[in-house]
């Protein structure tokens, strides 16, 4: 089993300052900062530390431990997604980090090949981690081996989970407060989401995210910016417009009924108007004058009745009895008749 890996630091710079405690909020964003390259060259190892991604191949490799991640680690959320093929190659995936003091070397293991890293190990029992997932605690200590201080003698910590997977989220803070029982420091080094393998063949692609501790875990609330002032995120405030419309009521309200002014011309009398009761309308604003309506006129009274002009029938002349009718001239063989009127 391998005791150490070496690694590239590549620090960001600070992209804010935090303006006090009270800006210091629970699970802040924080940036990766770092990069696990130990042996990378026995992995084809390529990474993206702006897009926090990485892949990894290998076949019969000596020891190698690639990964991205934070220059200090602290109980924060990680969340990751992988492609892990290693069935019998013995190879870990998962979180991997150090503690200055006391020194120790710790993981928490997702999933992993041929190996099971608590085999043989001492047993620290077994924790139900925030996500529900249950995981196996060990723990073993390296003589005279290499460390982050060069040869020295200091303790592993492992966190095993029983059911494997290959995405989700881990939050640190679990395996720190059970492994501070038997010891575990909380002045952290360098922690990352790594590949880890050193036989058999296998490939990986994994991409990173984090938040940093919230205050109140085992992390000081110090340590918690520590981690995340790094790349503290832009605001994502709102920005109002720089103008909003405003509504402005007309200058009146009430409708004034206009005054008469038309006069009667004859042959009409004039017969008075009678002005639109009031109705809360909203006179706009005037652009001009305004036009009296034509008055309503009446006719004047009808002519007075006077005498009806006297009826002359007209001379009717009867004509006169007896009027002498020229008889007819007979046709020939005919007797003729005569008829006075």
């Amino acid at each position: 089993m391998p005791s150490f890996t070496t690694t590239t630091a590549l620090l960001a710079g600070v992209a804010g300052v935090l303006a006090s405690p009270n800006s210091i909020k629970a699970r802040q964003s924080d940036a990766i900062n770092y990069v696990q390259n130990y042996n990378g060259d026995l992995a084809n190892f390529k990474y993206s530390e702006a897009a926090g991604t990485y892949s990894a191949s290998w076949n019969n490799p000596g020891d190698f431990v690639v990964g991205l991640g934070w220059s200090t680690g602290s109980a924060r959320s990680i969340t990751y997604s992988a492609e892990y093929s290693a069935a019998g190659s013995g190879s870990y995936l998962g979180i991997y980090g150090w503690v200055n003091s006391p020194q120790a070397e710790y993981y928490v293991v997702e999933s992993y090949g041929s190996y099971n890293p608590c085999s043989g190990v001492t047993s620290l029992g077994s924790i139900t981690a925030s996500d529900g997932g249950s995981y196996t605690l060990c723990t073993d200590t390296r003589t005279n081996e290499p460390s982050i201080t060069g040869t020295s003698t200091f303790t592993q910590f492992w966190a095993v989970r029983e059911t494997q997977r290959t995405s989700g989220t881990i939050n640190m803070g679990d395996f720190f407060t059970a492994w501070a029982k038997h010891g575990f420091g909380s002045d952290y080094n360098f922690q990352v989401v790594e590949v880890e393998a050193f036989s058999g063949t296998g490939t990986a692609s994994v991409t990173v995210g984090g938040t940093a501790a919230a205050a109140g875990t085992s992390d000081t609330a110090s340590s918690a910016v520590a981690s995340s002032a790094a790349a503290a995120p832009s605001s994502a405030a709102y920005s109002a417009p720089a103008s909003s419309p405003v509504y402005t009521a007309p200058a009146s309200s009430v409708y004034t009924a206009p005054a008469s002014t038309a006069a009667a011309s004859a042959p009409f009398a004039y017969s008075g108007y009678s002005a639109p009761a009031s109705s809360g309308y909203a006179a706009p604003t005037a652009t001009g004058g305004f036009a009296s309506p034509t008055n309503i006129i009446s006719p004047v009274a009808p002519i007075a009745s006077g005498t009806a002009p006297a009826y002359s029938a007209p001379a009717y002349s009867v004509p006169a009895s007896n009027t002498t009718v020229a008889s007819p001239t007979a046709p020939a063989g005919c007797i003729v008749k005569y008829f006075v009127a």
